[in-house]
């Protein structure tokens, strides 16, 4: 048997991995002159550029002020400090388990079954949406949302406006709500019922919502607060904006080869029948050239929601347009020390001496 020559080009694009690296949410890619960075970059504006941002003397910047979070710039390192304290609030874990304990739950699916689901009756139904107006205790709101999740619109509908007559806390569910729920026609409804100015629970839901590596919760998020015009938010959702996420998987991601392959008889295998014999040629490859393995690859995801509130809000407030700092993180990072918060402080003080007496 003759040799002869195989060429073979085997290419497996690696290229379609980025897409597959880079999680859920919408996104779109800016210039590739403005990287993001997840972190403040460690060099910080000149000192001249840093305002003072203390309140007048024997006095406190208050969290009911509105001002409150805008006049401090953001740290040079680290994580964003949270927006808002809710030292005292309940916190997420208590307030589970004061839903455990008080079977919020069970008692939501006893009012399922017997007044809603599969029941048409009008009266049926109005009587079962009246019991769930009588759970106020803001312990009982998120097994409202979980529980009902897949009932009717009416039903629904009803929890939305019950929650926008609970106070704060009926607007943490209704951000909620707004934040994670998988229907758009909800999120917008529960968007439309909240109050501006956002209160500190509101607040509250976004700085954990907007730290969140689901990109559709963080997005989400980005939408309430640019709604709300919830200006504390901007350092959040200035590195919210984009993220750089790791591949996970165990071996190759890829790989590219580009070889000549010679085929050659690797041995003979005998095949015998009546009264003849034969041998079998088993035939090999021998491959020579050249392997690219992709053992790891990192996909740039650029949170536009997040990026339009970001823009609008600023662009509004400050009176000039921010669009020129695209997704570039440092660059907003320098305006925000540099020119937000010099602006916002000015604001301040021609607030105290509009307020003092004559």
């Amino acid at each position: 048997m003759s040799d002869h020559r195989l060429t073979h080009l085997a290419v497996l694009a690696a290229g379609c991995l980025a897409l597959a690296a880079a999680g859920q949410g919408p996104s779109s890619t800016p210039p590739a002159s403005t990287p993001p960075a997840s972190t403040p970059p460690a060099s910080a504006p000149p000192a001249s550029a840093r305002p003072a941002s203390a309140p007048p003397a024997g006095k406190a910047w208050t969290q009911d002020d509105p001002r409150y979070g805008l006049l401090t710039p953001i740290p040079e390192r680290g994580a964003v400090p949270a927006i808002v304290e809710m030292l005292d609030g309940l916190s997420d874990r208590q307030l589970q388990y004061r839903a455990r304990v008080r079977e919020y739950k069970k008692q939501i699916r006893q009012i399922r079954h017997r007044y809603l689901g599969n029941k048409r009756a009008k009266e049926i139904r109005a009587e079962g949406i009246a019991r769930l107006r009588e759970f106020t205790d803001a312990a009982a709101f998120k097994p409202l949302i979980t529980e009902l999740k897949r009932e009717d619109q009416d039903v629904r509908l009803a929890v939305l406006d019950h929650f926008a007559e609970q106070g704060e806390a009926g607007q943490a569910a209704l951000a909620w709500v707004a934040i994670t729920d998988d229907d758009d026609a909800m999120r917008h409804e529960a968007t439309r019922l909240m109050t501006r100015p956002a209160s500190r629970p509101v607040l509250a839901v976004l700085d954990s919502s907007l730290r969140s590596p689901k990109h559709t919760v963080a997005n989400n998020a980005g939408g309430v607060a640019g709604a709300l015009s919830a200006l504390k938010t901007i350092p959040l959702l200035i590195f919210a904006q984009a993220t750089a996420d790791s591949a996970q998987s165990e071996g190759d991601l890829a790989w590219i080869a580009i070889q000549t392959q010679q085929a050659y008889v690797q041995r003979l295998e005998p095949v015998v029948g009546d009264a003849v014999g034969a041998f079998q040629p088993i035939i090999g490859i021998v491959s020579e050239g050249v392997i690219l393995r992709v053992v790891d690859a990192v996909a740039i995801n650029y949170r536009t929601t997040i990026h339009r509130s970001l823009v609008a809000m600023t662009t509004d407030d400050w009176g000039q347009s921010t669009e020129y700092l695209g997704y570039d993180m440092r660059a907003w990072w320098e305006w925000y020390n540099g020119e937000y918060v010099p602006f916002k402080n000015e604001q301040a003080q021609l607030a105290r001496l509009a307020a003092e007496p004559q």
